[in-house]
């Protein structure tokens, strides 16, 4: 498998997962400040922050965020052109991609593309956001359905989980971290509203709630979203995905040695199996998130570095033999 199709695997599923997440945070925050009363800082800037967009420089109320992060073309975080970005991933791997998954990736950029997304936007927010998110479930279950599971699909799920675990990692940090009301007020119905909100924000409220018997204090949240074993989007679950489909990628199991991506992804496993949510809270919840969302960055670096980039030592002994067979035909003639 070349490194360009594995690239563009890789990052069509990630345009995707970006595409759901961004959706599904501003379907929740919309209807949060439905119901309380949020400071004007800490409504709408969260979100974009959690979208890694830091220079934003427009204003901070509802109308003008949500549009930036659902049609702005010129921000790469946004819906729109998330998904037209995913697209066109697809596009250059037709021949790896079935036809039904090309035919319903390419009917969703179309309808991205034109009045009648517009129409559902203005008229049902919810119910547009809504559709978004049902956009990569349903490419998801049919690429898994029509598609063989070799090397493309390991770059695909490897795309996603990291996406997923980033996702989740930044949303719990910002949300703990700007959203939440002042200490005399945790325990009130404003504080658990928070943490719900937070659990909406990764599709964890009825999973928690079922795993657990109430709702106590807003830690169960975060050690439900970090460690959890068997939830898909904790960062735990993400991560151990991505070993499984780097591991598959690289080879058989009883090789020696292991590549950047594989030594990261094992030492931040390691880690989450080591500590507890007491000793992140102790550490400081956001600084030990941080350390994660840096981590799960520097993964994305690794994979560029192991899979997709011919370094340049490589590349010249790729073409010496060329070169010496050329030379010695020269030679001959």
């Amino acid at each position: 498998m070349i490194s360009r199709v594995a690239e563009h695997c890789f990052w069509l599923a990630r345009y995707l997962e970006r595409a759901e997440n961004t959706a599904r945070v501003l379907d929740v925050n919309q209807t949060l400040l439905l119901d309380f009363i949020v400071p004007i800082d800490h409504q709408w800037k969260p979100l974009l922050i959690i979208s890694g967009i830091h220079d934003y420089e427009g204003s901070a109320e509802s109308e003008d965020v949500q549009r930036h992060m659902t049609w702005d073309p010129e921000n790469a975080c946004s819906i729109a052109t998330s998904i037209t970005s995913a697209r066109e991933n697809a596009r250059i791997i037709r021949e790896v991609v079935s036809h039904e998954y090309w035919e319903r990736i390419n009917f969703f950029y179309l309808w991205m593309q034109g009045d009648a997304s517009r129409a559902l936007y203005e008229r049902d927010r919810n119910e547009f956001y809504g559709q978004v998110r049902r956009i990569n479930q349903l490419l998801f279950g049919i690429g898994d359905g029509t598609m063989s599971h070799g090397e493309p699909w390991e770059f695909f799920l490897l795309g996603k989980y990291l996406e997923r675990a980033c996702q989740t990692a930044r949303i719990l940090d910002v949300k703990y971290h700007l959203l939440l009301p002042t200490p005399d007020l945790i325990g009130t119905p404003i504080d658990n509203a928070h943490w719900m909100a937070i659990l909406k924000s990764c599709s964890g409220y009825e999973p928690f709630h079922k795993q657990r018997d109430g709702f106590e204090h807003g830690t169960q949240v975060a050690d439900f979203l970090i460690f959890d074993t068997i939830f898909p989007r904790s960062v735990r679950f993400c991560l151990i995905q991505c070993r499984e489909a780097s591991r598959r990628i690289s080879g058989p199991k009883n090789r020696v040695e292991r590549n950047e991506l594989e030594h990261m992804l094992d030492e931040a496993i390691d880690w989450l199996n080591l500590v507890g949510i007491d000793d992140l809270v102790a550490a400081g919840l956001h600084e030990s998130l941080t350390r994660v969302v840096n981590a799960i960055h520097e993964m994305g670096g690794a994979v560029y570095r192991d899979y997709f980039e011919i370094p340049v030592e490589r590349l010249a002994e790729m073409l010496t033999p060329t070169v010496g067979r050329q030379s010695q035909m020269q030679s001959s003639a």
